[in-house]
């Protein structure tokens, strides 16, 4: 990770949190809107239920197909069953997950707004040493960029935690049917546990190098921009863009 953090010092005003730390600030922030948060969640377990309950009602009426004794109607009928059985549990997974979509980005949306809030707030709180000592392109980005990184992490964790919840149905499903077929898919669920909590470590590191980065290309533009009457007038145009390439270049280490 070193070729990471090269040339990406935290700033003076970067605080570490452990993740108790970090979850009971982020509960507080969507405890106003505990009521649509249920109802997310409640979503959330019905398309997960639909989802996976989508293959088992093709594998179910394929059997029943198979084993019917009559061929004539009979088999038109339960392949019109079929049909119709994964058309419904398709619209209802599309249903459920619009809804999904639709209260969680105004949920987000509410507390990413009441964050930046606070965010603006405590900017305006600060003296006059603290600009001094700061770039203005620093402080943007973390008022714009990291609050609006934050929505798309919130917005993943809920997809994974769907995910996750399909995952738990179809492993129930699948231990219902064959309980030794279902040990045997489970034998590498430890190993994906501890690979996907390693790199967990290396996200959170990579992703903090990563805002850093996009602070520093922000910091950069702003005061060339503010600077570039001057710049032109002595003809310094190519002195900007030099100091430019390996800040920008940075953020693609």
């Amino acid at each position: 990770m070193g070729f990471i953090c090269e040339g990406l010092d935290a700033e003076a005003y970067d605080r570490e949190y452990t993740d108790r730390e970090l979850l009971k600030r982020i509960i507080g922030y969507f405890r106003p809107h505990l009521r649509a948060m249920i109802l997310v969640a409640a979503l959330i377990v019905l398309n997960a239920v639909m989802d996976a309950a989508f293959p088992f009602l093709i594998a179910r009426s394929l059997d029943r197909l198979q084993g019917a004794a009559d061929l004539g109607q009979t088999i038109w009928q339960r392949t019109a069953w079929l049909i119709g059985l994964i058309f419904l549990s398709g619209a209802l997974s599309w249903t459920f997950n619009y809804f999904r979509q639709r209260y969680t980005a105004r949920t987000v949306g509410d507390v990413v707004l009441r964050l930046r809030r606070d965010a603006f707030d405590a900017v305006l709180a600060r003296d006059l040493s603290f600009y001094d000592q700061f770039s203005t392109g620093r402080i943007v980005s973390r008022v714009t960029s990291d609050t609006q990184d934050f929505s798309n992490v919130v917005t993943l964790t809920l997809n994974l935690l769907s995910q996750v919840l399909i995952v738990a149905i179809v492993v129930g499903l699948l231990v219902w049917i064959n309980l030794r077929l279902a040990l045997i898919a489970l034998v590498i669920a430890p190993v994906v546990v501890v690979v996907a909590l390693a790199f967990r470590r290396i996200a959170r590191r990579a992703t903090t190098q990563a805002r850093r980065a996009l602070a520093e290309v922000n910091a950069n533009v702003q005061e060339s921009v503010m600077g570039i009457s001057v710049a032109k007038n002595f003809r310094q145009e190519q002195r900007i863009y030099d100091e430019f390439r390996p800040v920008n270049a940075q953020t693609y280490r």
